[in-house]
Formats: structure tokens, sequence, C-alpha cells
């Protein structure tokens, strides 16, 4: 992982859609554009918040399904994704083969991932093995809706937005619309269900609400960028008369050796795994924290998240200078050392804590998280560029394919650790609001709050420290690209 970045000997001819932006070259999308690419980012951040935040607690205290159960659940519907996620990837970049836009997906990935969404939380409570399966199946429903939708989605920015510096500001926009994602459903979602006097029927109200947001929000990104995607053949293409089938799966699995070969990415990859694995932890363990820590209601999850959420909003301008100072590595590895601080606080938390103290969390957690998440986003489409120069293809689908398998495989790791955590030191699964839960399964409460997310924040810094794409790198296998070209 610590391969020194040098610049690539391109083997093939570059294609029109992948030649490299020549060094210095600015490149300015108008502003409804940015925004229009980005906005498809609110609803999957709502999907996903609203999901990781109540999906193993809708399982336990509301379909009546084992703390450890539920994990398995959720974690053997992932590794579905093992395969869904990759082939998408390479039926996305079949579809730029074919001269055809990854755009078309979005319409019935949003429709589908939004239907999948709702009728997860309209499941009934159905007695012995029948009500897993449902469930089990309903979760590889939505995992499959979700694929159609955010691998093609994901594989776009590096089309249409070429230079290092738009990236970032490209990444500005998503970061700003993910935010807005994460308030609707971290904080929206629990006042919602908080309205209703009977909590199954809360739930439901939440699911059609979010439900409706991923639905607008793929609308509005898929009409949106319309014509910004280069979809020009390769050269030769016109003589190439392959059936459309295996054009659209264009070897998915053949490309990850090839990809993880790409150090910068295959860096990128698993500090996402590690950073996405501790959001899920936290979001899991939130309700039963609240709940049975704080013994606090869902409104107050609401507010917090709505603290947590408008800051990282706020700071957002913040963030992008600190960014450009520091760059991009620097202030990632900072705000990962920041975030694991945060968490960690609150093992130390006593009933007689003032409760300012729960806001001033959210509010630092907030803006480091959303730091974090900024640089990642913003390090992504780099290493995508770099892979296209040193290989001389275009394989941004099978790449997001893979990161986005990666943040499903981590959605899946964060319920685990908390269901087998919680089952195994005696969580009581129980529909009755006035359960007490035994002492030790308070302390694994606790641990999976805070000290569990913060040691695995702190194994990213490592990790980040053997990154070596930055611009002048990036520039560099830009020239050697054009002159091998």
């Amino acid at each position: 992982m610590a391969d020194q970045i040098s610049a690539p000997v391109v083997e093939g001819p570059l294609t029109a859609q992948t030649t490299p932006a020549e060094p210095g070259v600015t490149h300015e999308l108008p502003f409804s554009r940015r925004a229009a690419w980005a906005s498809g980012s609110l609803g999957t951040a709502a999907f996903t918040n609203a999901f990781a935040l109540f999906g193993l607690f809708f399982m336990t205290n509301m379909l009546g399904v084992a703390a450890g159960v539920a994990g398995a659940l959720i974690f053997v519907s992932k590794l579905y994704d093992a395969f869904s996620d990759p082939i998408m990837g390479g039926i996305s970049d079949g579809f730029k083969k074919l001269n055809r836009e990854r755009r078309l997906f979005l319409l019935p990935g949003a429709v589908l991932s939004g239907l999948m969404f709702a009728a997860f939380f309209f499941l009934p409570t159905l007695e012995g093995g029948w009500g897993v399966v449902l469930t089990f199946l309903t979760l590889i429903g939505m995992s499959t809706a979700f694929t159609i939708y955010a691998v093609p989605y994901l594989a776009m920015p590096p089309e249409i937005e070429p230079t290092y510096q738009g990236r970032t500001k490209l990444m500005s926009y998503r970061v700003f619309f993910i935010m807005i994602g994460v308030l609707l459903g971290s904080a929206g979602a629990p006042f919602l269900v908080s309205l209703m006097d009977e909590p199954r029927n809360g739930y439901r109200l939440a699911a059609a609400v979010v439900a409706t947001l991923i639905v607008l929000s793929g609308l509005s990104a898929y009409f949106g960028t319309r014509g910004l995607e280069k979809t020009s053949r390769s050269a030769g293409a016109e003589d190439v008369q392959p059936s459309v089938f295996a054009s659209l799966l264009d070897d998915p699995f053949g490309k990850i050796a090839g990809i993880f070969s790409n150090a910068p990415f295959r860096v990128l990859t698993l500090v996402k795994l590690l950073q996405l694995a501790v959001l899920a932890i936290i979001l899991a363990a939130t309700p039963y924290f609240f709940r049975y820590v704080l013994e606090l209601g869902n409104a107050t999850i609401g507010i917090y998240f709505s603290v947590f959420g408008m800051m990282g909003i706020i700071m957002i301008p913040v963030l992008r200078f600190a960014i450009a100072k520091f760059g991009k590595k620097t202030a990632y590895i900072r705000f990962l050392a920041l975030y694991a601080l945060g968490v960690a606080s609150w093992i130390v938390w006593t009933p007689a804590e003032p409760e300012i103290f729960l806001y001033l969390r959210a509010a630092f957690i907030g803006t480091v998280s959303t730091g974090a998440l900024f640089c990642v986003l913003a390090l992504l489409p780099d290493t995508m560029e770099y892979d296209r120069l040193a290989s001389g293809e275009a394989r941004e689908g099978a790449m997001s394919g893979i990161f986005t398998l990666v943040e499903k495989v981590s959605g899946a790791i964060g319920p685990l650790i908390v269901g087998v955590m919680l089952q195994s030191m005696g969580l009581i699964a129980s529909y009755a609001p006035d359960v007490v839960q035994p002492a030790s399964a308070i302390l694994a409460i606790k641990l999976c709050a805070s000290l569990v997310p913060a040691g695995l924040t702190l194994l990213c810094i490592p990790l980040m420290l053997t990154y070596k794409l930055d611009e002048d790198a990036l520039n560099e296998a830009r020239l050697a690209a054009n002159q091998g070209s």
C-alpha cells in the first residue's frame, strides 16, 4: 500500500471520453448542473442514515427478531452485494461502450429504492421463521434497488468534471446535499416517529416521507444531468459487434484484480470500509443508547442529529478552506483524529452531566465527521482518473461498484457487531416500553457508542499515511498519458 505514485505508461489509446485534462486547464460546470448531480445524494443519504439508525432497532423492538439474528440478516443481505455491485459496475461501463449514458439507470434505481425502503418499515410481525424469511427478502430487494441507482451515480463525476480542483468543488455540492439527507434521515425520521402514539405507525410515516425524498432526489439528478456525460465511442468501436449482454457485463470481476493494483484506490477503499463501519456501528447503537443509557426519546434523537447535521452544513465553507490549505490527505487525517476523540468521549458520560454537553458533542462530531466525508469524496475521483490514465480504459463503473460494495459491507458490519454484542451481553428484545435491560447490556450499548467506533477510526490514520496521490502526481500522470497517446 505504500507504493510511490509515478507517471504511468499508457498501453492503449485513450478514448475521447477518457482524454486527460491538460494541467492548468480549468473547466467550470454551471451552478445548476453541479447542484443537479449533487442533489441525487440527498435521497441516498436519507435512505442509508434512516435505515442505519432504525433498521436493527425496528427488527428487534417491532418485529421481535433477536438482536444477533437481526444483525446477521443485515450482514448476509449485504454479502449479496459482493456480486450485485461489481456486476452493476460492469453493466454501467458496458453502457458507455454502447454509447449510452450511465444516467439512464438513475430513474429506475430511484423509484425502486423508494418503494423497497417503504416496504421494509411496513413489514408485518410474523411468528416463527416466516417473519425472518420475509424480512430477509425485503432486505435483498432494498440492496438490489440501491445498487441500480448508486453505482452508476457514483461513476459519473470523473466524466462530468475533469479537473482536480473542480472535483473538490463538485464534491462540496455533494457534501451539502448529503448533509441535508443525513439531517432528514437521522433527525427528521426520529421526529416523524415521535409524532405518532403508536410507534409502528410512526415508523410507517417516516418511511413514506423518506421514500418520497429518495424518488424526488433521484429524479432531480436524472433530469438535471442530461447531456453532461461524454458518450463518444473509442476508436474502432464501430467495427465491434458484441452481444448486448456481453457488452453490458463487461467482465466486472475480471477487472477487480487490475483495479486493486491501483495503490491510492486500494488505500482509500480500506479506509472507507473502516470509516463507514464506524458510522454504521454508531447509528445502529444510537436508538439503544438514547433509550436505555440516556433515557431520552426519539424526539431528542431528532434534535441531536439536527444539531449534528446543521453544523456540518454551516461549516462546509470552513472545511473546504481547511482542505485547500492543508491538502486533502492531511486534512483527512486530522478530521479522523478529532472524530475519534469526540466519539470516545461518550464513555465518560454520567447521568449528572449537563444536557448542553449532549449538543456540544453533536456540533463537534457533526463538523469533523462532515470534514472526513468531504475529504474521502474529493479523493475518490482522483483515484478513478489515475486508474484511467494508468490502464488506458474507463473503469469508473467497476470502481464505483467496488466503492459502493464497501459502503454496503461496512453498513452490514456495523449492525452485525452491535447485534452480536448486545445479544451476547444480555439485551432483551421486547416491544414493552418499560423493559429493564441488565447492566451487561447497558455496558455493551455504551461500548458500541464510544470506544469501539473510536478505535476503528484510529486504525484509518496509519492507512492514510501510505496514500501518495496528490495534485502534482496526478498532473505528472496526465502529462505522461498525453505524451504516450
